[in-house]
């Protein structure tokens, strides 16, 4: 399947070189980033390590990404163990490997399913290998159902959250210099080169590859289909995103994910100490070697994750709010903060414990006054109002910022915004603010959402650019029919659904493939095979309707031109497909 978030992410840096010349605010502020930023950043260089007395490789940071490849090699055989970020760094780092060995690659471990470690696989291992299965590529068993959920379900809203908390639309200069993303590098426009797994490990599962012993686990902490390998003859830990990197873990992710469960975090790292490694190979980040060393990390690093979870559940059970558990808890104490592994570069306890209020109480603050609010833009006109109009809450905010308080003139702002997204001075003066927070912030992704925030308020973000680059990039080949067709669930609109109940069957002959779509109850349902009322039966390949999703045909020119042919009520049809709204959306994050 391919990882759709990538394609986003790659489309805005597409995007981001076309915008260099666009018209600035007339506002200006020496750019600036905290000296151990800069610091924290020298971490991160593009190289090889080896793990003593082992033949355990790590290739850092290739193609100036954020992540690392593990090589794990045998006598006459390699073990890829996570593959980078795209099929091109991929291409470099196995190049880099030539350089040492030409043995064949015996098998793939994907550590998990995010995009940073499954990217670059297929130039390890081609898709017809690992389809016939003479290459094992391994992963958790839920892995597939995890991957669609978080890269294609929500894709449209969280890519964007992605562009801005990766720094992807700043570029090279300006406000992206010396930007990286707090598990080190850059995320650089490139080809996604995913391979679909073909083994899967359940629970624990003991294996032996090429002569190579190995333990692999289930740890489900950082990612729901998180895997850990141990590798017993060399006492070797490979501990993947379990150890995030040498920053303190991003317990919830600013872009949008689903809850991660602290407490399955926690044991992750606790069934990874049962062990007593006296090495640990991280997929972001150096080896650290020594078992004291390991057991030290692994310690302090589990301890700064449980002590941010429990502090925000006491809390919660006294009635604290979201902002308030922010400002109770606004860092680790001394005691759990070591230099680097809990240093707030990544993740923060600010935005960790206000997720914890969530997964645990809902988002409800428990104030019947905040069940049905007024609506955000009438909220805002009152508001407005009751502070003297729009001229004296701007002329305030301009004191703020004056004054050194850029984070009350942003709030400030924000009103005026909402009522009227046009209010050029407002957007130009809470951009000013928003890059003076986020010169001076340490965490990078914070750092990205201020800096990426000014862009949008400036006029240099342009959503539905965006959102058209990911379609025509978009490659629905790769994805297995059904999970592309169930993504229309997702576009369906009650409004327009209303009361009908349509049965569309698709025929895919170039995959011998057949799927029923039905239409009920304002909801669409998906069928392996046909089914004998359907309305109509569309036949077309694959292929056609994947150019269909990349915006390059439609249904009418596909039965024009003899793509598509239509067995059954056309108008049933154009009904049904009339219950989607299938065009591209701007998704603006600060002026809404």
């Amino acid at each position: 399947m391919k990882n759709y978030l990538y394609v986003l992410l790659s489309a805005g840096l597409m995007l981001s070189a076309c915008d260099d010349n666009a018209e600035k605010t007339t506002y200006t502020d020496e750019f600036s980033a905290p000296d151990y930023l800069i610091e924290f950043g020298k971490m991160f260089k593009e190289g090889v390590q080896k793990v003593s007395d082992a033949p355990v490789w790590l290739y850092t940071n290739i193609g100036g990404g954020i992540p690392n490849t593990v090589v794990i090699e045998s006598d006459s055989g390699l073990i890829i163990v996570d593959t980078t970020l795209k099929f091109e760094d991929g291409q470099k780092t196995l190049a880099m490997i030539r350089e040492r060995t030409d043995k064949p690659v015996k098998a793939v471990i994907y550590t998990h399913h995010h995009n940073d470690h499954v990217g670059g696989a297929s130039a390890f291992v081609s898709p017809d290998d690992a389809a016939s299965g003479a290459v094992p590529v391994i992963a958790a068993e839920n892995f597939v159902r995890e991957m669609q959920d978080e890269n294609a379900v929500t894709i449209q809203i969280m890519g964007m959250r992605a562009l801005y908390m990766y720094g992807t639309l700043l570029g090279n200069d300006g406000d992206g210099k010396d930007y990286l993303v707090g598990l080190g590098g850059r995320i650089k426009p490139g080809t996604m080169g995913y391979v679909e797994p073909n083994t899967f490990v359940d629970g624990k599962r003991e294996m032996i590859i090429d002569g190579i012993r190995m333990e692999l686990f289930q740890t489900s902490g950082e990612a729901a289909s998180h895997i850990a390998v141990y590798l017993p003859d060399y006492d070797v830990m490979l501990s993947g995103d379990e150890i995030q990197g040498p920053t303190f873990p991003n317990l919830h992710s600013l872009r949008g994910t689903k809850p991660r469960d602290a407490n399955k975090w926690i044991d992750a790292i606790d069934t990874m100490r049962t062990y007593s490694p006296r090495a640990m190979v991280p997929s972001h980040g150096p080896i650290v070697e020594g078992q004291q060393e390991v057991e030290r990390i692994f310690r302090i690093y589990r301890d700064a994750i449980q002590w941010t979870h429990d502090q925000a559940v006491r809390l919660i059970n006294q009635g604290y709010t979201q902002e308030e558990l922010a400002e109770a808890l606004p860092e680790l104490p001394e005691h759990l903060s070591i230099t680097p592994w809990t240093r707030e570069v990544y993740g923060t306890v600010k935005h960790s414990v206000r997720n914890y209020f969530t997964g645990y109480i809902s988002w409800w603050d428990g104030d019947p006054a905040t069940l049905n609010p007024t609506p955000r833009v009438e909220r805002a006109k009152r508001m407005i109002a009751l502070m003297g109009g729009r001229d004296r809450v701007f002329a305030e905010a301009e004191k703020a910022v004056a004054g050194g308080d850029p984070q009350w003139a942003s709030e400030l702002l924000t009103p005026l915004i909402r009522v009227d997204h046009d209010d050029k001075a407002a957007r130009e003066l809470k951009a000013r603010a928003l890059k003076q927070i986020g010169y001076g912030t340490l965490n990078t992704n914070w750092r990205g959402f201020y800096l990426t925030g000014a862009m949008e308020l400036e006029g240099d973000v342009d959503s539905i650019a965006i959102q058209n680059r990911l379609r025509t990039r978009f490659n629905a080949s790769a994805i297995p029919s059904k999970r592309l067709l169930e993504l229309l669930r997702y576009k369906l609109v009650p409004e327009d659904a209303g009361d009908k109940h349509l049965i569309v069957t698709f025929n895919f002959p170039d995959r011998d493939e057949t799927f029923s779509l039905e239409l009920r109850n304002q909801i669409l349902a998906i069928h392996d095979g046909p089914l004998e009322n359907a309305n109509a039966t569309l036949t077309l390949d694959r292929t056609t309707y994947d150019a269909m999703i990349r915006g390059e045909t439609s249904f009418a020119k596909a039965l024009l031109s003899g793509d598509a042919s239509l067995d059954g009520s056309k108008l049933d049809v154009l009904s049904f497909f009339g219950s989607f709204d299938l065009e591209t959306k701007a998704i603006p994050l600060v002026v809404r």
